[in-house]
């Protein structure tokens, strides 16, 4: 038996079209996951972008605030009054790395405040980041005006004086309650050459037994080639001088530290302001010898030092080999720490002087300790 045939079901009239309907509608799913898809990949991008440029910029901050520490400016922000505040020096990265400029302001004798704001190479993101840096004080204890360890001979018209005398022209300085030290501390008087009429001081020589090189060679936490590594004036390798025009270079408003001779103004020159507060950690690798000239600071000599020529100091200066100062010698405001000594004035007009000095101490120690970040919690970032 033949089986029966269906006939297909006719179209109805709402069917028609339907499959281009569905057909545009899943074209049209297609486009908008296409779209959100192109969205979410821009927004990703942009995203990435802004953390690129976000983290570049936060990179140029942190390398405003490591170089302001690293290249601490002494003579201008340790001079700063409390709640003063000065410019850092603005940097360019290399490399299309951004840029930083902030400021320093300080916040008691000891502690500053760096606030150091980051901007990325197409000035599109800024970071600020403000760090909290100590001075890193230097500690020398000065137990005469000065301290030897070896044979010296003191004679002629040259002075050695333990009263406590601040500088004429440091107005800044106490003039009471000032103590008196020795004018010489030296192991032992065994084979010197000393004229006590030579020398003020209480008691005039004391002989310290204790004298060893850690007297000369270590400074509260840090030691001989700590401080010589944070010297700020640099002389080459072997002998230097003779330097007869030490005297400083400056104006009212500016110390150009890069000259050679200019070690700062002790003398408090109205023309050379800029310098008043500028006082350099010299070291010399070698022999010194100076002839004229003024200068304050901290002085570090490996080799033998000679003087003369009225040329005058203030502030302490270490020196690892033989003192000699002959003729009109030289004048040290501060403390002297010496090996051997001959101070021996060969005219009549001639004279040596080593006169302690706290202030001139204090204040070079102080204007020449660099800043360094606290330990801990030394930074935050700025919103």
């Amino acid at each position: 038996m033949r089986a029966t045939e269906i006939p297909p079901r006719p179209l109805r009239r709402g069917d028609r079209g339907f499959a281009l309907a569905v057909a545009i509608f899943a074209l049209v799913i297609i486009a908008a996951l296409i779209v959100g898809i192109f969205f979410a990949a821009n927004q990703e991008m942009k995203l990435g972008l802004n953390s690129r440029t976000s983290v570049r910029a936060f990179g140029a901050s942190e390398a405003g605030l490591n170089a302001t520490v690293a290249n601490w400016q002494t003579g201008t922000w340790n001079a700063l009054t409390v709640g003063d505040s000065a410019a850092i020096p603005p940097g360019t990265l290399a490399s299309g790395g951004g840029s930083y400029a902030g400021w320093v302001r300080r916040l008691n004798t000891q502690l500053f405040l760096i606030r150091s704001t980051g901007t990325d190479p197409q000035n599109s993101a800024q970071r600020t980041l403000a760090g909290f840096v100590r001075l890193q004080l230097i500690d020398m204890n000065f137990r005469a005006a000065l301290t030897v360890r070896g044979a010296t001979t003191v004679g002629g018209s040259a002075l050695l004086d333990g009263r406590d005398t601040p500088p004429s022209t440091w107005t800044e300085c106490p003039t009471t309650g000032l103590d008196t030290l020795p004018g010489l501390s030296i192991p032992t008087t065994s084979g010197s050459s000393i004229n006590l009429g030579n020398i003020n001081g209480d008691p005039q020589v004391v002989q310290d037994p204790t004298i060893n090189d850690s007297t000369f060679f270590k400074y509260g936490d840090l030691d001989w080639n700590e401080l010589v590594a944070m010297a700020t004036k640099v002389y080459p390798a072997g002998d230097v001088g003779p330097l007869n025009q030490l005297a400083p270079v400056g104006s009212t408003t500016t110390c150009t530290t890069s000259a050679t001779e200019n070690w700062g103004d002790p003398h408090r020159g109205a023309a050379t302001r800029g310098c008043w507060n500028y006082f350099p950690i010299i070291y010399v690798n070698g022999n010194l010898k100076m002839t004229g000239g003024y200068g304050q600071g901290i002085l570090l000599v490996t080799g033998d030092v000679e003087v003369a020529g009225g040329t005058e100091f203030y502030g302490p200066a270490i020196i690892r080999g033989h003192l000699k100062s002959t003729g009109t010698g030289g004048h040290f405001l501060g403390g002297v720490m010496a090996a051997n000594v001959d101070m021996e004035s060969n005219t009549v007009l001639g004279n040596s002087l080593i006169n302690y000095s706290s202030c001139a101490l204090a204040t070079a120690l102080r204007g020449s300790s660099p800043g360094r970040l606290m330990r801990e919690r030394s930074w935050v970032e700025v919103f």
